[in-house]
């Protein structure tokens, strides 16, 4: 099986149903939910999924949307060792690299993001939902 770690966008899209892009991250999501892959997500991005999902949508729809993410994902603690560690990773993006140590931390096979230029310094470890789905 595999095991993946998921930016906190691919969930994003899935749930706000964005253009172009929430249809191959949906086939992540349902992986994930049927259990053909382990798929991890850190702490960090339960925060900012709700905080997003609250203001695009209504706080029930965001709480249930968590309720429903935790019982298909696997959240990767963060603590003041994972902060410390991300910030020495050569990304300029304090999120981004939070997201790598997570993987990292984890030892995912792959990172899925629909935002590749955040992690272009990772090679093929960072692929887009679409990528890993053709796999």
């Amino acid at each position: 099986m595999k095991t993946v770690f998921v930016d906190t966008n691919v969930i994003l899209d899935v749930l706000l149903e964005n253009e172009g892009l929430w249809e191959d991250s949906r086939k992540v999501y349902r992986l994930a939910e049927l259990g053909y892959i382990q798929a991890f997500v850190s702490a960090s991005s339960m925060t900012d999924i709700f905080y997003i999902a609250r203001k695009k949508l209504t706080v029930p729809v965001a709480r249930s949307a968590i309720e429903k993410l935790l019982s298909i994902f696997i959240v990767v603690g963060i603590d003041g060792d994972d902060l410390r560690g991300a910030l020495t990773l050569p990304i300029d993006d304090m999120e981004d690299a939070l997201q790598v140590w997570c993987a990292q931390k984890i030892n995912a096979e792959a990172l899925l993001t629909n935002d590749r230029g955040g992690f272009a310094k990772l090679g093929e470890f960072a692929i887009t939902p679409a990528d890993f789905v053709a796999l």
